[in-house]
């Protein structure tokens, strides 16, 4: 308990001078000019995250990633991570039109082949039905890379929100994500396949395994297919057959 409270601590006063270096640099608008933006347009079959979430029965729509890089020095940097979702849920009743949004900022520090990231998250959304709740996480990511191709990364993060509390029992207060890549796996008709292996932990929750391969069919056009299976782990999940289901999503995107 003492290290995951030292460890969070550290990662809120990291992130606070990130935000003071930011808005009291005397270079600020000459900073703002090296911001490196990075977009992502996808459609999706359906949104099954990566923890097993399935969003009710969503219907397949469009999401929007975002990310902004503002480089500091040579290894360090400003991370943003943006994700919004617009899908419609099907299980209210009134075929509910809702938007996510999943903002992660924070510290990217590169030291050879490891990176480090620690960071700050908030989940919300423009209309919050009962299994959408709003939250917001500290968490650390570090990934080692082997090779240019393949990297390890392991991701934890910790609730600080009250989170959702279903039959008494409250979830998503801590999260443990490990992640294999291997990009250029293979090549089909003669497009690259690049592959990603996960197991993702939640605490109360669930556990998940994923396999996800992405095909670049152009240098901005990708194809994405992502197996994930939900072993239904925890107090609740263990006895729910929805939540003990396997998931085939599918996406294209168009990256700028």
């Amino acid at each position: 308990m003492f290290l995951k409270s030292f460890l969070l601590t550290k990662i809120s006063v990291i992130l606070r001078l990130a935000i003071i270096i930011l808005f009291f640099s005397t270079n600020l608008f000459a900073e703002i000019r090296n911001i490196e933006m990075e977009g992502r347009i996808r459609y999706f079959s359906t949104l099954v995250d990566d923890l097993g979430t399935r969003y009710d029965d969503t219907r397949p729509g469009p999401a929007l990633d975002l990310h902004f890089n503002l480089p500091l020095t040579d290894n360090l940097s400003v991370k943003s991570f943006n994700y919004i979702i617009n899908y419609n849920d099907t299980t209210s009743g009134d075929e509910t039109m809702n938007t996510e949004f999943n903002q992660r900022l924070g510290l990217l520090y590169k030291r050879k082949g490891t990176v480090f990231y620690p960071y700050g998250k908030i989940l919300w959304h423009d209309e919050n039905p009962k299994k959408q709740v709003d939250s917001s996480h500290l968490g650390l990511v570090i990934q080692q890379y082997f090779s240019k191709d393949v990297f390890v990364s392991g991701d934890y993060r910790e609730e600080l929100s009250d989170g959702a509390v279903l039959a008494g029992v409250r979830h998503s207060q801590r999260v443990f994500d490990l992640r294999f890549h291997k990009k250029n796996l293979t090549s089909f008709a003669d497009y690259p396949v690049h592959l990603k292996l996960g197991y993702a932990e939640g605490v109360n929750l669930r556990g998940a395994k994923s396999v996800r391969f992405d095909m670049d069919i152009t240098k901005r056009l990708e194809l994405s297919v992502k197996y994930v299976d939900n072993i239904g782990k925890g107090p609740i999940s263990s006895t729910l057959n929805s939540q003990n289901q396997d998931f085939l999503v599918g996406s294209i995107g168009y990256k700028f």
